[in-house]
């Protein structure tokens, strides 16, 4: 009899690696590769899984399937299985449409032997910061909950890559975003067998104590080109309590989670309040207020399209350096028998609104993209919100952007990193009182999926808010405000000159760096764009706007201390507050109108604070 697993098998010059899952999903799946004369490389092709709504048993049979290439290249088709000799399996597979260069409507046969229990492999590198230990076991209905086990869970087995190594305590005090890039980036370069730039099975997750944003619970990286889902960190110094292990364990296969590709469960796009998946937050369940109550539901493990997902997702989907975080939208592709829990309700008791710079709406190609965002509160009463609302990186807030020559084509903003908060104290929570607003910047230059505004033209960026909430009956719903549209431009390169500093303002690594503020891990960009500061300040000044971004970004970058794992050893270069405010400095008030109202205030701030460690 036909049992579930992993096979593997090879006729031809086709490979394909079957999952077989009847006892869980009730889905088989697969992924075909075209393996090279010599036998070695393989070329993913495709890869296929028996429909939605039909469910598979350990026998023979033949079962109608979807087969896929990209997002927006499938068919259907069929699988078929037949018990093979001793332990295989004899797969055939038929496609009704050309895909990717597979035969249509010929049968492919192929032997397969069984490999594993485990429907995928993964390999995890896992580093501790000195002083963190490593996450302790829990015991949970008589069982001892580990992330290896929950990971086996969800149909992976893994194993340990890279080179293990200690990261000094304290060395950072508390990490931000690009200290924690640089350190990652360093670290999967050393591993040998790991690239920045290619999808692979391999996850690298560093364990620390603090980070420098309070109440930031953990952070994965996801950057076009570069950083490509396969890096994250979890900070522990703020769990506390008896569910304090079980808090560690869920925050890493959450973040593990994000890295293959899936959501919060609590996103308006979701919407699953109820749900105590992994990937929900305790203080969200049930539209907060239930913390008790999802830990006692709490399960260690993914809701049910999470779990088909991972374990049958197409190959590209998932793995990391696949496609860009938060773009397959498998919690409504109908395979997992999701259906959304919290309705949304309009409230106009809030208004959201964007402003472009003081100087206008209009951005010279390159130029990072600003914007001030104010949430204002428009009822009689006060209104308590979490004190990161309007950071897309970590809050409920969204930024859809529609070209307007493609008036069909809505995206919404996702940037390279994904921070994932917890509600620790009452200091995640702040009051709005009538009349109040609260105000942020969002820097939408570059995100997971690339550069936001790649190419020129006009742009409608519509800002999204959804509150969680609870209905006069006590059941969870989200409150959803919308803003009016902000309509930019994205002027095109005047001359060749600046079609020249187009080719290095539009690369991924410089990308990254306007986004990170600045990283010891893109020091090239840094350079290089040095030299389009210096050559666009000689001819127009500091006040041109893509010379005003680079100065404010490498000031940013001067007064950061970096930290690098070089040479098996690791580095410290302290920050230079001096430089940070000398460069500072050259922005005058004209340079600072090419800025948003809010990140032009913050700039001003930030040189007096470097100012004033300067001087200390």
């Amino acid at each position: 009899m036909i049992r579930d697993g992993r096979y593997e098998g090879q006729s031809g010059g086709i490979s394909v690696t079957l999952r077989v899952d009847a006892g869980g999903s009730g889905v088989i799946s697969a992924d075909v590769f075209q393996v090279a004369p010599d036998g070695g490389r393989k070329t993913y092709l495709a890869s296929a899984r028996t429909a939605p709504g039909t469910k598979v048993a350990l026998d023979d049979g033949t079962w109608p399937a979807i087969w896929q290439a990209g997002p927006a290249n499938k068919t259907t088709g069929s699988l078929a299985l037949a018990q093979g000799e001793t332990d295989g399996v004899t797969v055939t597979f038929v496609l009704d449409a050309p895909l990717n260069g597979l035969p249509t409507r010929t049968e492919v046969v192929v032997p397969a032997e069984h490999k594993d229990d485990a429907l995928r492999e993964l390999g995890l590198e896992i580093e501790l910061e000195q002083n963190v230990p490593a996450p302790s076991p829990v015991i949970f209905q008589g069982v001892e909950r580990t992330v290896n086990g929950c990971l086996r869970g969800a149909g992976f087995t893994v194993k340990e890559v890279g080179r293990q190594s200690s990261i000094p305590a304290g060395i950072a005090g508390a990490w931000d975003d690009s200290q924690l890039y640089t350190m990652l980036s360093d670290l999967m370069l050393i591993t040998g067998d790991a690239s920045l730039r290619a999808r692979a099975w391999e996850l690298h997750l560093l364990l620390l104590s603090r980070a420098a944003i309070p109440g930031l619970a953990g952070v994965m990286f996801d950057a076009e080109g570069l950083l490509q889902r396969q890096g994250a960190a979890v900070f522990t110094a703020g769990f506390q309590g008896a569910t304090r292990d079980q808090k560690i364990i869920r925050t890493i296969v959450h973040e593990l989670g994000h890295a293959l590709n899936l959501a919060h469960r609590f996103e308006r796009v979701v919407g699953r309040a109820d749900s105590t998946s992994f990937m929900n937050y305790d203080w969200r369940y049930l539209g907060g207020g239930h913390e008790q109550d999802y830990w006692r539901e709490f399960a260690f493990t993914f809701d049910a399209d999470e779990l088909t997902f991972l374990r049958h997702g197409p190959l590209t989907s998932l793995i990391p350096g696949g496609e860009p975080f938060h773009t397959v939208r498998y919690w409504a592709d109908g395979g997992g028998g999701h259906s959304p829990y919290a309705p949304e309700i309009p409230f106009d008791g809030y208004r959201l609104a964007l402003a472009a710079p003081e100087s206008g709406p209009v951005f010279a190609f390159g130029q990072p993209v600003f914007l001030k965002v104010t949430l204002e509160n428009r009822t009689a009463a006060d209104l308590e919100v979490e004190r990161w609302v309007l950071d897309p990186k970590a809050g409920p807030l969204e930024i859809l952007v529609r070209r307007r020559t493609e008036p069909e084509d809505v995206t919404a903003f996702t940037p390279i990193a994904q921070r994932c908060m917890a509600a620790m104290d009452s200091t995640a929570k702040l009051t709005l009182p009538p009349g109040g607003a609260l105000s942020n910047n969002v820097n939408l230059t570059f995100g997971s999926a690339g550069f936001t505004f790649a190419e020129p033209g006009e742009y409608d960026i519509t800002p999204v808010l959804a509150i969680p909430a609870r209905d006069p009956a006590g059941e969870p719903v989200q409150w959803v405000v919308t803003g009016e549209p902000l309509r930019v431009r994205v002027s095109p390169p005047l001359g060749v000159a600046e079609e020249r500093d187009a080719e290095v303002l539009r690369t991924p690594d410089v990308g990254a760096w306007f986004a990170l503020g600045g990283s010891a891990a893109l020091a090239s960009a840094g350079e290089a764009l040095e030299g389009v500061r210096e050559r666009r300040q000689a001819e127009t000044g500091i006040h041109d706007p893509v010379v005003a971004s680079i100065v404010r970004t490498a000031a940013l970058d001067a007064a950061r201390p970096s930290i690098r794992f070089q040479d098996d050893e690791y580095v410290r270069r302290d920050g230079d507050p001096a430089q940070a405010a000398r460069l500072l400095a050259d922005l005058d008030p004209r340079a600072l109108r090419t800025f948003d109202p809010y990140t032009a205030q913050q700039t001003i701030a930030l040189a007096a604070q470097y100012r004033g460690a300067a001087e200390k």
